[in-house]
C-alpha cells in the first residue's frame, strides 16, 4: 500500500493533478484544482491508466499473500464542485458537490481494472479515447438513470487540432495575408536564402490551421515537410520536437523493431550525406535505438556533449536540403525543453545559406527574444473579424443565413477566437 501509494502521487502530478485524499485503499484524485489545463479530463483518464498499469506491475509480489491479483478500479466524473483549504499547514484541498458524488459511486460501480467514465467526462474525452457504453444504472442521488462509460483504450489523436482534423474542418477564413507572407517566404528560401517564420498567437486563434493550409498546399515532389511537436508533458525530455522531427524524416514506425531501427536509421542518415557518419552515435542515442556498433564517445560529457548534439541535428537538417528545400515546422514552443531551445538558436544561426524555411508557433506565455536576423518574418495571428466568425458558425450549423444578431452575439462571447467560436456553436 506504501508503494502505491508513493507511486500514485507521482503519476498525478506528472498529468498535473493532486491526490486531495487517502482513505484506506482509495486515492482521489483532482484536475483542475488548484490549477486548470486546457486538457484536464484526458490527463485525468491517463492518470487513471497508469495507475491501473501500476497495480498490474506490483500485483505478482503480493498474489501469494492477498490470495487474488492486485487490481485498481476507478470512476472519473467532471463539473462544479465547491473547493476548501481543508489544512492550511499542508495545502489539502476539500472538495463536495454532485460531481465527487458521482466519481465514487462511479468507482464503485467499476469492477476490477476497469475504468468508468461519466456522460459529460465520456463527451470531453472522446477524441482521445476508445470508449463502450455499458448499461445504465441507478446511482445514489441521482434522479435518473447515469450511462457510464467503460474506457478500452487510446486513440491515435494526440491534440486537438488532430481531434478537429478527423471531424472535419470549418472553412479556413481570415488568415490569407498570413498564408500568402508563408509562400513568399519559402520562396525565398528555395531561393537559397534560409527563412525563419514566427507564428504567434493566444491557444485556439488558428496557428496549426494556418500551418496546415500552408503545408496542404506545397508541392511534395519539390519541397520536404518534417514537423515536430513540443508537449505539455515534454518540458523534461531534451531535444523531443527535433527528436520528433527527426524520426518522421527517417521514417521510423511504431512497429520497428529495435534491429530493424538501427539498420533503417544508420541507411537513410547515410543517403542524405555519407558525411553524416560521424554523428550516427548522437543519431542514435537520441531516440535510444541499441548502438552497441555505433557507440557514443566516452569523452563527450556536460556542455561538450550539448554542444555536439546541437551540431548533429543541425548538420542533418541543413545537409537535407542538398536533395530538396526543406519546410521545417516546431509547434507549441511554449512547451519547448531547455536543450530544444538552444539547439534551434544554434540552427536558426546556421539556416541562411540554405535553402530551408524553418517555422515555429507559440504562445504569448512564451518569451524569448530572437536575435532579429534579416531573414526573420514573425507573424502575430489577431482575432477573426465578424464576418469570419459568421462564416464559421454558418459551417457548423449549416446553414446559408443566421438570424439578425446571432453572429454578433456569438462574436462578443468568443471575441474572434475560431476554436471558442466552433465549441460555443457546437454546444
Amino acid at each position: 500500500m506504501r508503494r502505491l501509494k508513493d507511486r500514485a502521487v507521482e503519476i498525478v502530478e506528472a498529468q498535473g493533478g493532486i491526490v486531495s485524499q487517502f482513505v484506506g485503499d482509495e486515492v482521489r484524485a483532482l484536475f483542475g484544482i488548484p490549477t486548470a489545463h486546457e486538457d484536464d479530463p484526458v490527463r485525468a483518464v491517463r492518470a487513471a491508466l497508469s495507475l491501473h498499469e501500476l497495480a498490474r506491475e506490483l500485483s505478482p509480489d503480493v498474489e501469494e499473500k492477498i490470495g487474488r491479483p492486485l487490481r485498481m478500479h476507478t470512476g472519473i466524473d467532471s463539473g462544479l464542485v465547491v473547493t476548501s483549504t481543508a489544512d492550511a499547514r499542508d495545502g489539502t484541498i476539500g472538495v463536495t458537490g454532485d460531481t465527487v458524488n458521482t466519481g465514487a459511486r462511479l468507482k464503485a460501480l467499476a469492477t476490477d481494472d476497469v475504468i468508468l467514465l461519466s456522460p459529460e467526462t465520456q463527451r470531453l474525452v472522446a477524441d482521445f479515447f476508445d470508449t463502450e457504453a455499458l448499461e445504465a444504472a441507478e446511482l445514489k442521488g441521482k434522479a435518473e438513470a447515469v450511462t457510464p462509460y467503460r474506457v478500452t483504450g487510446e486513440t491515435a489523436v494526440r491534440s486537438r487540432f488532430q481531434a478537429a482534423e478527423a471531424r472535419g474542418f470549418t472553412p479556413f477564413t481570415g488568415r490569407e495575408d498570413e498564408r500568402e507572407t508563408l509562400q513568399r517566404c519559402l520562396e525565398r528560401a528555395m531561393a537559397g536564402e534560409g527563412q525563419f517564420v514566427t507564428v504567434m498567437g493566444e491557444a485556439g486563434v488558428g496557428k496549426s490551421r494556418l500551418l496546415y493550409e500552408f503545408r496542404h498546399s506545397l508541392d511534395r515532389d519539390a519541397v520536404t515537410v518534417l514537423e515536430g511537436r513540443c508537449q505539455i508533458h515534454g518540458t523534461e525530455t531534451p531535444y523531443l520536437p527535433l527528436l520528433d522531427a527527426l524520426r518522421r524524416g527517417l521514417l521510423f514506425r511504431e512497429e520497428d523493431s529495435a534491429a530493424e531501427l538501427e539498420d533503417k536509421a544508420v541507411a537513410n542518415i547515410l543517403a542524405i550525406d555519407p558525411a553524416l557518419e560521424r554523428f550516427l552515435p548522437h543519431y542514435l542515442h537520441l531516440p535510444s535505438i541499441s548502438r552497441e556498433t555505433h557507440p557514443m564517445p566516452p569523452e563527450l560529457q556536460g556542455e561538450a556533449l550539448r554542444l555536439a548534439f546541437e551540431e548533429a541535428l543541425a548538420a542533418i537538417f541543413t545537409l537535407n536540403t542538398q536533395h530538396l528545400p526543406m519546410v521545417l515546422v516546431f509547434e507549441d514552443l511554449h512547451w519547448v525543453d531547455e536543450a530544444s531551445d538552444s539547439a534551434m538558436k544554434n540552427l536558426i544561426g546556421l539556416l541562411s545559406g540554405y535553402p530551408l524555411l524553418l517555422v515555429v508557433l507559440y504562445r504569448p506565455e512564451y518569451t524569448r527574444a530572437w536575435s532579429n536576423p534579416d531573414n526573420y518574418t514573425p507573424l502575430v495571428l489577431r482575432p477573426l473579424g465578424e464576418a469570419n466568425t459568421e462564416a464559421i458558425a454558418k459551417s457548423i450549423f449549416g446553414a446559408e443565413q443566421l438570424p439578425e444578431g446571432l453572429a454578433n452575439a456569438i462574436h462578443g462571447r468568443t471575441e474572434g477566437n475560431p476554436f471558442f467560436t466552433e465549441e460555443i456553436c457546437n454546444a
